[in-house]
């Protein structure tokens, strides 16, 4: 079972686990590696736009996800779960990152969500 699976289940769970001490603590420091390796190889403005711009593109993939389960579409549809995610981040890449194509967008997309889906399942946590 994958985290994205996850959602389907108890997506709650996965949100509070995000929000809890521990899944906070994760994110902020994979954050502030990447904003550490930015800021040493002098790019961190263009870095920070690109972490600002995935961590969107991973909130629109959940959020479509949820959506998915709560209409009982979750599986059979990634087609238009990932047609759904790129409409949704569009603006935001085109803002930020006007040269990347539609397959490149389609690239990333997949990545994201294998990123997600590899995390295995998520657990609800102890109350922090």
């Amino acid at each position: 079972m994958s985290f994205l699976s996850t959602i389907g289940k108890d997506f709650k769970a996965v949100f509070s686990w995000l929000g809890s001490a521990k899944g906070q603590a994760v994110v902020t420091s994979v954050e502030g590696l990447g904003e550490t390796a930015a800021a040493a190889l002098g790019a961190g403005a263009i870095v920070q736009e690109g972490i600002n711009l995935v961590n969107s593109w991973l909130n629109k993939i959940i959020v479509t996800e949820t959506i998915a389960a709560s209409a009982a579409q979750q599986t059979g549809s990634g087609d238009q779960k990932a047609a759904a995610v790129l409409a949704a981040i569009g603006p935001e890449l085109d803002q930020y990152f006007p040269s990347t194509t539609a397959a490149q967008a389609t690239i990333i997309n997949n990545a994201l969500v294998l990123v997600l889906n590899t995390l295995g399942a998520a657990t609800t946590p102890p109350v922090a």
